[in-house]
């Protein structure tokens, strides 16, 4: 009987071995993935005609994005494994100098694997094959959000191509169907590195959860894929940084008060006005500048602000009036629902009635502004206590052409700020969001960019027609 039980108990744990060999050799057989031939959908950034140099020079040590115009192209459905056409789609670009050498910020793109180490949204990155400059790598993306984390896991391609640029393209699973990014390298002297991430996804086609996500606010989540991009280049900076503290620039330990704090563009004297021009006229700017400490009412906050630059083509004198009177944001941003002036609410600071929808929901943002004109170029403004963000702050800035001939303008909107603590207890839940820091000032300054010029440029004409009505009626 001990026996026929031995003999049983051995033909079991081999039943279980074979079992274990079959699963293993099944999950090494779903590990194959085949590679994919596929092109580049979009212009890459060197051949947007920019100079790197005076690019890196705008980006001062934070990061430029352009949201591009929208475009038609023809792109792999990783699902589907076909190409499918896509119309109006908008190609992001992220820029910023990386202070290690080319080939190690290039290896850095390459080395899927090792990105999980210093890319808070990647988990379990990992290398499945290469063959030459083609490799097959996977990783998981983990978005945390209220009550919610949004677990995905992704199959990737990436090339290397003779140029030394790296793509990136999704081929199996993921929460989308389509998607890419492009890594492209520009040195500017033996550490220094202009580092240019473009790309792409098909929200459209988006699981439930991402869908709810992207769709609960319109406006944030137009931004949520950009936000993804941008950092994803911050986070190779800092890892650059870590590995050579000997060649990161110096920290700014500066302490600053609510007037000192903003940052403009025309502080920079090394930035090139007319390159700035050729950007916005790729789509939408937007400049994340690098933190700054700021000290108000005896606590300190480390704030970025983000900029909207826009090019008008008219001239300053006609601009002012309008975007300086902060009622003109209901005309043409989104978020914005009405401007309270100080001869309405009787005190030194106008209402910026704001709200943002959450589902069926619309939750109101009160914001209380308080403008100070500084000159003729320029105009800053910053929040009372009560508003629900609090320290907000920021400015706008006109900047005319060097250009005699160009009677354009180019325009800087920039925000920075927190969550107050006289905000909503549901406003202060974005505190918990992805990107936090920076997420309603992207979001509020993105749509500022995308909406800025044609209001104006339509506005300025309807004035100007009424006028020339008004003096025809006249003269009868």
């Amino acid at each position: 009987m001990k026996e026929i039980a031995r003999n049983l108990f051995s033909i079991k744990g081999l039943t279980l071995m074979v079992v274990s060999l079959i699963f293993s050799l099944n999950a090494v057989a779903a590990r194959h993935y085949e590679s994919i031939d596929w092109k580049l959908p979009s212009t890459r950034f060197s051949d947007l005609g920019l100079d790197p140099s005076k690019i890196a020079q705008i980006a001062q040590g934070g990061q430029f994005v352009i949201v591009s115009n929208p475009q038609d192209f023809s792109f792999w459905n990783a699902r589907n494994k076909k190409l499918q056409q896509f119309t109006g789609q908008r190609i992001t670009y992220v820029a910023s100098v990386i202070d290690a050498p080319i080939e190690e910020v290039r290896q850095m793109a390459w080395d899927i694997e090792s990105q999980g180490d210093f890319s808070p949204l990647l988990n379990d990155t990992t290398h499945i094959s290469t063959s030459g400059n083609t490799r097959i790598g996977s990783y998981e993306q983990e978005i945390k959000v209220p009550i919610v984390k949004l677990v995905s896991d992704f199959i990737v391609q990436l090339n290397k191509y003779d140029n030394g640029d790296i793509g990136m393209v999704l081929i199996d699973e993921g929460d989308i169907e389509s998607m890419y990014q492009y890594w492209e390298f520009f040195p500017l002297g033996e550490n220094r590195t202009l580092t240019v991430l473009s790309g792409w996804q098909d929200t459209d086609s988006a699981s439930f959860m991402y869908s709810v996500l992207l769709e609960a606010e319109p406006a944030l989540g137009k931004v949520f894929p950009v936000l993804t991009m941008w950092e994803r280049v911050v986070q190779f900076r800092n890892e650059a940084q870590k590995r050579h503290p000997e060649l990161a620039p110096k920290e700014n330990d500066t302490v600053y008060d609510i007037r000192s704090i903003n940052g403009f563009i025309s502080d920079n004297q090394a930035v090139d006005i007319n390159e700035l021009k050729k950007l916005t006229q790729l789509g939408s700017v937007l400049l994340f500048q690098t933190s700054r400490n700021l000290s108000h009412e005896g606590e300190m906050e480390e704030v970025i602000q983000v900029s909207a630059v826009q090019y008008i083509p008219l001239p300053k004198a006609p601009i002012q009036p309008l975007l300086n009177n902060f009622s003109s944001l209901a005309e043409y941003n989104e978020l914005t629902d009405d401007w309270l002036d100080t001869d309405i609410t009787e005190e030194i600071w106008g209402h910026l009635q704001i709200s943002a929808e959450i589902g069926p929901l619309r939750i109101p943002v009160e914001i209380y502004v308080t403008l100070e004109d500084m000159d003729e170029n320029k105009l800053i403004f910053y929040t009372a206590g009560h508003s629900f963000m609090h320290p907000l702050f920021g400015h706008l800035e006109y900047l005319e052409m060097p250009d005699e001939t160009d009677a354009g303008t180019i325009v800087e909107l920039t925000i920075g700020g927190v969550v107050g603590p006289k905000a909503s207890f549901i406003f202060k839940m974005t505190r918990y969001l992805p990107f936090h820091n920076v997420l309603i000032a992207a979001a509020y300054t993105m749509l500022t960019a995308d909406n800025m010029e044609d209001w104006v440029v339509a506005k300025v004409a309807s004035d100007r027609l009424n006028r020339s009505q008004e003096t025809v009626g006249d003269a009868f």
